[in-house]
């Protein structure tokens, strides 16, 4: 019950965001991501010691992952750092170098937003491109979550979200609600739509429909409000620290294939032998192994 008025009444908090995309990963068990929103956290308006933290933190999580890159398509709601949700995918074009970030409210994009996209996807390229598609915005300041769970099953669901105009706040609430009461995405119909696509789907023969709707999808994704290209660094694959105590370390090999590495990912995956060099004439474990002929 309490869990229910938190839906209808306010701000969607972590663990129903979380929740949501553990259902949907059940029932799409062949989409990547979808993972707690926990291991993704940090906020915005912070110190810089705590903004360092934050970043440390995420490429902690690329280092348990054994900085393994994601195949396929990936999807991920993720906090902003100020009391923001978005989704974040590559579903449309995943064998590409490019996010598409669904963002209900049109909010300033900050360092810490992409510095977590990098963390969700972490392509092999040196950049990547993420580019921010016209989408129905929400009316108020809190209702960003239900958007983009919502944007998440119309992705399920095979239609892209912008092309859907989303119904009232209350409506897309209680559907959420009723969701969560059945215990399943899948057995519902698509989040409320002022046109809804099932609708239009029966009105209009299959292949004619398909062919209309990939058209006009096609078209509004090439309608962005802002398009930004990433540079990449390290085997985590994030960008270059902006704070005074992001420093970065450089491969002596004049042929490595990445170059530039994070110090504090230096520490977790090289610490004896940074330590041990002292800090001075750094050579990465890859270009050691070469030079010794391993």
């Amino acid at each position: 019950m309490a869990v229910t008025a938190v839906i209808v009444r306010y701000w969607l908090i972590s663990a129903i965001a979380t929740a949501a995309m553990k259902l949907i990963k059940e029932e799409h068990p062949e989409i990547g991501g979808l993972r707690p929103t926990s291991l993704f956290y940090g906020q915005s308006k912070a110190t810089s010691q705590e903004r360092r933290n934050q970043l440390c933190r995420l490429r902690s999580f690329v280092f348990h992952d054994d900085f393994q890159q994601p195949r396929g398509r990936q999807v991920q709601i993720l906090y902003t750092g100020s009391l923001h949700w978005v989704l974040a995918t590559n579903y449309h074009e995943y064998e590409r170098e490019l996010v598409y970030v669904y963002d209900s409210l049109e909010e300033p994009v900050t360092e810490l937003l992409v510095a977590k996209i990098a963390a969700v996807f972490r392509f092999a390229n040196p950049k990547f491109r993420i580019v921010w598609p016209v989408v129905d915005q929400q009316k108020n300041n809190k209702d960003c979550g239900i958007f983009a769970i919502a944007f998440l099953v119309a992705l399920c669901h095979k239609f892209d979200p912008s092309s859907l105009s989303f119904d009232s706040s209350m409506k897309l609430r209680k559907h959420l609600v009723r969701c969560f009461e059945a215990g399943s995405f899948s057995l519902t119909d698509l989040f409320p739509t002022r046109a809804n696509p099932a609708d239009v789907q029966r009105s209009l023969p299959g292949k004619l429909f398909n062919m209309v709707s990939q058209s006009v999808a096609q078209a509004r994704r090439r309608i962005v409000l802002r398009d930004r290209s990433v540079h990449v660094i390290c085997r985590c694959r994030m960008p270059v620290g902006k704070g005074a105590k992001d420093k970065t370390v450089i491969c002596s090999n004049l042929l490595c294939t990445v170059r530039l590495y994070h110090e504090s990912c230096v520490v977790i995956f090289d610490r004896e032998f940074y330590a041990k060099i002292q800090r001075k004439y750094y050579t990465c474990p890859p270009c050691r192994d070469i030079l010794l002929g391993y």
